[in-house]
């Protein structure tokens, strides 16, 4: 029964996809913006500017929009905010090594951001990697622009030429 559903909602967002109604650059920019949104390195703010940008911006595809964003989930965040680290590290010329040595992270709780000394005695734990992971993160968010619009642009014109074109009824 699971497999029946999965192949179900797959079918009807590709049916939804190749609707002649929707613009494939909308559905584009709608996953791109996602997607560049995801690689955003200020965490915990994904939601609120996928909500956001649709609010200003009405042709944007809000699913899309979000799936795009949501690809910086529980599972993938660790591995995209280590490439965010790495990269920025890399630009800023100290190669592939990160010293995580003089972080507690046991020590980094709700306190860290509710109090003062908590973020000031955060902050200087983290200052050898935030300079890094921030770097890093936004040049992953401005790459993600390009290659999440072309992906599903991509994606919108190869599901719209599988799909025939519905013609007119004639009144006879």
């Amino acid at each position: 029964m699971k497999h029946q559903d999965k192949s179900h909602l797959w079918a009807r967002t590709k049916r939804y996809m190749a609707d002649p109604d929707l613009e494939p650059h909308h559905l584009g920019w709608s996953f791109a913006l996602g997607l560049s949104i995801a690689m955003n390195p200020l965490l915990g703010l994904h939601t609120g500017l996928v909500v956001v940008f649709c609010a200003l911006f009405h042709k944007l595809h809000r699913p899309l929009a979000f799936l795009g964003a949501f690809v910086n989930n529980p599972w993938t965040m660790v591995p995209i905010a280590t490439g965010s680290a790495l990269l920025g590290n890399i630009l800023l010329g100290r190669g592939f090594t990160l010293d995580l040595s003089d972080v507690d992270w046991t020590t980094l709780g709700w306190q860290s951001f509710t109090t003062r000394e908590g973020f000031r005695a955060a902050a200087d734990m983290l200052r050898p990697i935030l300079l890094p992971y921030l770097l890093g993160g936004l040049v992953l968010s401005l790459v993600a622009v390009p290659v999440g619009y072309f992906l599903m642009l991509r994606l919108a014109h190869r599901l719209r030429a599988a799909r025939p074109i519905p013609q007119p009824r004639s009144g006879g």
